[in-house]
């Protein structure tokens, strides 16, 4: 093995620089001639960047964004054999003739699935996730071809699958208001589930992990577009990592749980409201609109049902203005899209939360909203939901 400095190879006739967009091998881990070491985004397209011996990544030198010229260094790594336009930073050594590709099955790197760049760019452009996608090229790399092919069964399942509704804490299923109904009208079917505790649903979930295994129970057969808001979103999240290829795609209205801060005037004021002005006052910081005394009055006596059950599901979620559950790392574990909606003058959570998010989320941010962004832009949320069953309709 011999210390060498890699620099950025020709990957095109006309390249002269490229950005880097990923690395796939992390420092200290190793690889095996062939594996690809990092992509990155010609004047072209985007290419990967293979390795042309066994070795072991000692640093990285270009990060994700950075545009590299050619043949500036871009990795030090031990390896043996000849490596792509290496600078010896140690004893020169004489370069041997590179081995025939070894014959094994290509391997996803860490979590990755092996796949062709133009494979991932066709992948990204329509929405969709490679896992689950069969393979057909050279030793089991996805092509684009495959997904043209996977995107074509993504589409058929779409029109079979069910868009499941979970809405937010001291909320119900008859928050989402018209939106069943927008989706209904795409073709799509709908199912709104109450959270413990809320609505119809008189269970008690004295945490954030209970009250996700009471919803997987009650979770339509089949596959599935979830949706959540609020605590509902942190909680279809989660569901998303536990259903596998099962769940189609993610989409999150002001979602809890991508950062600490949480009005604790609305939880204590929700908690505590036990009067028509009392629990208008605390519905007001929402943001939602006006509502008549007629509706208050009527969603009084749904709130004081079983409140105790939603203030402990409260409690383990929230405590002193602090969030106690964490949905990024479900978020970017998700086996599906995920798009997040955001309104920009939310009360309840911080939307600049999403910041925290992975680069692949897809984020719409609604000025002037609140923290019912779905109701203020109905129109936008029911496109955002199912994005691809409107593909189906068109075939």
């Amino acid at each position: 093995m011999g210390r060498v400095t890699l620099t950025l190879p020709r990957l095109g006739e006309t390249m002269e620089e490229a950005k880097v967009t990923e690395w796939i091998v992390a420092p200290g881990a190793t690889y095996a001639r062939g594996d690809v070491l990092l992509e990155v985004e010609t004047d072209k397209t985007v290419v990967e960047v293979p390795a042309l011996a066994d070795g072991t990544l000692i640093k990285q030198l270009v990060a994700p964004g950075d545009t590299v010229e050619l043949d500036a260094p871009i990795a030090e790594v031990d390896q043996a054999g000849e490596a792509m336009a290496p600078t010896v930073t140690d004893a020169p050594a004489t370069p041997e003739a590179p081995a025939p590709p070894k014959p094994m099955p290509l391997r996803p790197i860490g979590d990755r699935t092996a796949a062709s760049p133009a494979a991932r760019s066709a992948a990204r452009r329509q929405g969709m996730s490679l896992t689950g996608i069969t393979g057909t090229g050279r030793r089991g790399r996805i092509t684009a071809e495959d997904v043209s092919r996977g995107s074509c069964t993504v589409v058929a399942k779409g029109a079979e699958a069910t868009v499941v509704l979970i809405h937010g804490l001291f909320d119900d299923s008859t928050g989402w208001r018209g939106l069943p109904q927008r989706l209904e009208k795409r073709g799509l079917n709908t199912a709104a589930l109450d959270l413990p505790g809320h609505g119809a649903d008189i269970q008690t979930a004295n945490s954030f992990d209970a009250a996700a295994d009471q919803l997987t129970d009650r979770l339509p057969s089949g596959l599935l577009h979830l949706v959540g808001h609020s605590l509902g979103a942190a909680l279809a999240a989660r569901i998303a990592t536990r259903i596998g290829a099962r769940a189609l795609s993610l989409t999150l209205f002001a979602p809890a749980g991508l950062g600490p801060a949480i009005s604790a005037d609305f939880l204590d004021a929700m908690s505590g409201s036990d009067t028509t002005e009392a629990l208008k006052a605390a519905l007001a910081l929402l943001d939602g609109g006006p509502v008549s005394d007629a509706a208050i009055a009527q969603q009084l006596l749904r709130h004081r049902a079983n409140l105790d059950a939603r203030i402990q599901l409260a409690r383990a979620v929230a405590e002193n203005g602090v969030q106690q559950i964490d949905a990024t790392a479900d978020i970017a574990a998700a086996p599906c899209p995920v798009t997040v909606m955001f309104g920009t003058s939310d009360r309840i959570l911080d939307w600049r939360d999403v910041a925290h998010l992975p680069a692949e989320i897809r984020i719409h941010l609604i000025p002037n909203a609140g923290h019912l962004p779905h109701l203020v832009r109905p129109d936008l949320a029911a496109a955002l939901i199912a994005p691809r069953h409107d593909m189906a309709e068109r075939t």
